[in-house]
């Protein structure tokens, strides 16, 4: 039957818009926020803030609450800004009222919090995380599982050409700027160079003389702006310099905030240019750099099925319980072998001993490896050795401890298509180490509920 929409909207007190609603207490982020100890994890984050000088922020659990929620439903900072308005359950785990939530935090607050508690806040949560693991007494038995991945960074594929294009981009832009702040005007010949680039864009398949024709130009095109800009900055310290008696006014800060961050531009602009010189001569580069915006990420080739190169961090991981931890971030492409004694340090710092069963796959394997295991007071090894016939065949722990094994597989292509882990989004200091401790933070607070 249909109901006729009421004319008076005065609600009354009686009216079930006024009534406190009752919440699910078996919801993931009930049982999250009671897992948590906050007053702790708050004291810790105390030493990040003035404590008497400045306006009061928000409170720790709030933040560190949203950040637990970005990377448990994979939000961007804005759509946390919204979901703190309308959602109960993160205004619980958040501890904030409902009158509260209307204006609670701007997206940017957040960005603040990442860079003021920086890598060694994310491992002070991290650490309380884990105390609330032991204190539900889920981490039990000495059983180890190791293994690496690469985890991707935010860029596009990268190819010499359009490596080359962005250097120029960027110093055009940079010229532009100089410009405004009264440096010398030049010719840069972007609409000449644009034109070349988009032409050879337009193309699906090139020949290796037209490849190589246009890489020479656009290198030429680079190299002539980043000349220009080095001699634009060089002006503009000039004028400094003679007004370095005077009071500084906000357009020489403005100024040397330019030139700090230009000359930063100008030594990585250079070495690009200078690898990529050898590269089209034919000589080998170490050290390349594939990304204008992240010089320091390398390229990792792993070898594997779809993706054969992979740009981004390498990042070894250990699995006990279900729980999976990070031991080491690095972006050089360190051989799996080397990593065996990390992640055993690792274990023994977390946990207090050292585990009496190991499981890794084959690219862990060496004598050295297995003798260090040994050393270490671990009775049931299962590392497979290279080659076709296996020193476990026959062992009663084996089949045991490779399933074991492949469990760790499934929990790193979780991590991945769930919580973040498929490409990195931060960009500030440490932020890859940052991202993926948050989104293993998240996973781990998840599995604990029951919910992993």
């Amino acid at each position: 039957m249909y109901t006729k929409e009421s004319k008076n909207h005065q609600y009354s007190f009686t009216h079930d818009w006024f009534v406190v609603p009752k919440l699910d207490e078996n919801h993931e982020l009930i049982k999250i926020s009671k897992a948590i100890d906050w007053i702790a994890l708050s004291d810790k984050l105390a030493q990040f803030y003035s404590p008497d000088n400045g306006r009061p922020a928000k409170p720790s659990r709030a933040k560190v609450g949203l950040l637990i929620l970005k990377h448990l439903y994979q939000f961007s900072d804005d759509d946390l800004a919204d979901l703190i308005k309308r959602d109960l359950y993160a205004q619980y785990l958040c501890d904030v009222s409902f009158s509260e939530a209307v204006n609670f935090i701007h997206p940017t607050s957040l960005t603040k919090f990442r860079k003021q508690i920086g890598l060694s806040g994310i491992k002070l949560i991290e650490e309380e995380v884990l105390n609330s693991l032991k204190r539900a007494k889920l981490l039990k038995g000495r059983k180890l599982v190791c293994d690496t991945t690469v985890v991707p960074s935010n860029i596009a594929y990268p190819t010499d050409i359009s490596l080359l294009e962005k250097v120029r981009q960027k110093a055009v832009g940079y010229l532009e700027t100089a410009k405004e702040f009264g440096a010398k005007t030049y010719r840069t010949y972007k609409r000449t160079a644009k034109k070349v680039f988009v032409q050879y864009q337009k193309i699906r398949h090139h020949a290796i003389k037209s490849r190589r024709r246009v890489q020479k130009q656009l290198r030429q095109f680079a190299q002539r702006n980043i000349q220009q800009l080095r001699g634009a900055v060089n002006n503009l310290k000039g004028t400094l310099k003679d007004a370095g008696s005077q009071a500084v006014n906000p357009i020489d800060k403005a100024k040397k905030k330019f030139t700090k961050e230009t000359e930063k531009f100008l030594s990585t602009a250079q070495e690009i240019l200078a690898q990529q010189k050898d590269v089209y001569k034919g000589l080998p580069v170490k050290e390349r750099i594939v990304s204008v915006h992240q010089p320091h990420l390398r390229p990792m080739v792993r070898g594997k099925y779809p993706v054969n190169v992979e740009f981004g961090p390498k990042i070894l991981l250990n699995l006990k319980n279900n729980f999976l931890f990070l031991e080491q971030l690095s972006f050089n492409n360190i051989s799996d072998t080397h990593l065996l004694d990390t992640s055993l340090k690792g274990y023994q710092e977390r946990f207090g001993s050292m585990p009496t069963q190991l499981a890794a796959d084959r690219g862990f394997w060496s004598k050295e490896n297995h003798q260090l295991a040994e050393d270490c007071g671990i009775k049931k090894i299962a590392i497979e050795n290279k080659g076709k016939s296996s020193y476990l065949k026959g062992k009663p722990f084996r089949e045991r401890l490779r399933r074991l094994r492949c469990s760790i597989e499934a929990k790193i292509s979780l991590a991945k298509r769930k919580y973040g882990l498929s490409r990195t989004r931060y960009n500030i200091q440490n932020g890859e180490e940052i991202w993926v401790r948050l989104g293993l933070i998240a996973m781990n607070l998840k599995t604990s509920v029951g919910y992993g």
